[in-house]
């Protein structure tokens, strides 16, 4: 794994709703952790292999409301970017679909990201008016997934 996939999944990770994520692998031993410092225990890997650090990043709370759209819908958007999943399973019924109501908190969909999956919550309550994605899409950061009427 070299510097620019590191950077990419660190990026990528404070842009998710995660708090904390580790991964091993033969050359390297990464804990992000968004809670704040804790007392981590570092295993020896290969004698080889210099010794890892950990990376700690902060939480960043996003004091944006959630985009309106051009009519009276609000969009709920990608916190990162990956390929989006409309169902928790091939063979499941979808998270949403157009004329549900939806609370905030509820999970609208899955987006997974250098094989992490990260669940997408409604940031409002009202009911589904349009799905603007295709499952298994790939999709940007901030893009709008759903449209939501409130109420």
């Amino acid at each position: 794994m070299n510097y620019d996939e590191v950077k990419e999944m660190v990026a990528l990770f404070n842009q998710s709703g995660n708090q904390e994520m580790q991964l091993e692998t033969s050359d390297i031993k990464l804990y992000l952790n968004k809670r704040g410092v804790q007392d981590v225990q570092h295993a020896p890997v290969a004698p080889s292999v210099p010794p890892t650090t950990s990376m700690t990043s902060m939480p960043t709370e996003s004091t944006e409301a959630p985009m309106a759209v051009a009519d009276d819908t609000i969009a709920i958007e990608a916190p990162l970017v990956g390929s989006i999943y409309l169902q928790p399973a091939p063979a499941d019924p979808a998270f949403v679909k157009v004329g549900q109501t939806v609370a905030v908190g509820d999970v609208v969909c899955v987006i997974e990201a250098m094989k992490m999956m990260t669940e997408v919550k409604s940031t409002v309550a009202g009911t589904i008016t349009e799905i603007l994605v295709q499952n298994e899409e790939l999709v940007e950061y901030q893009q709008p997934l759903f449209k939501v009427k409130e109420g």
